[in-house]
């Protein structure tokens, strides 16, 4: 997801990148919780009936479903921001606060797409300056990150 915002006191222009997420904490939060409840009472079930090894199984099983879905809403949590004023480019790279922070010239910095010589292979949108490649977007689908190279050229002055 992008969106694009314009400062007008300062002349500049922050555009802050998310990828797409299905669900929230609140959300994941609910379905764990039922999730455990089902897979609680057939482990129950079970151990009452003398199968009292499902149990810890039906547990193992919880706790892998409750990590992999942490690790799928940490990767929807990072967010890009590109802060493009007269005399520099800004990306910071985080998820509640920026982790990363990269700084660029205005004037030398080059924006490139570069597209997959593999057919249905995502391209790569990247700043340069002096032999250092930062990447920008690589969560976003072909169209995003093409409408986003389109607009960081008309920010950037066609560059």
């Amino acid at each position: 997801m992008i969106v694009l915002e314009a400062d007008r006191a300062s002349g500049g222009h922050r555009i802050v990148l998310r990828p797409n997420g299905s669900i929230d904490d609140s959300q994941m939060r609910l379905v764990l919780a039922a999730m455990a409840l089902l897979m609680g009472t057939i482990g129950v079930s079970f151990a009452a009936m003398g199968l009292w090894l499902v149990l810890p199984f039906s547990g193992i099983e919880w706790l892998l479903l409750a990590y992999c879905f942490v690790l799928s809403l940490r990767k929807t949590q990072v967010q890009e921001v590109i802060t493009i004023d007269r005399s520099r480019v800004r990306l910071e790279v985080g998820r509640a606060r920026p982790e990363s922070i990269y700084e660029f010239q205005r004037p030398w910095v080059r924006l490139k797409l570069i597209r997959s010589p593999y057919r249905g292979h995502p391209s790569r949108l990247s700043f340069w300056l002096r032999g250092r490649e930062v990447e920008v977007g690589g969560f976003l689908i072909e169209s995003e990150r093409t409408e986003l190279a389109r607009e960081l050229r008309n920010l950037l002055g066609n560059r």
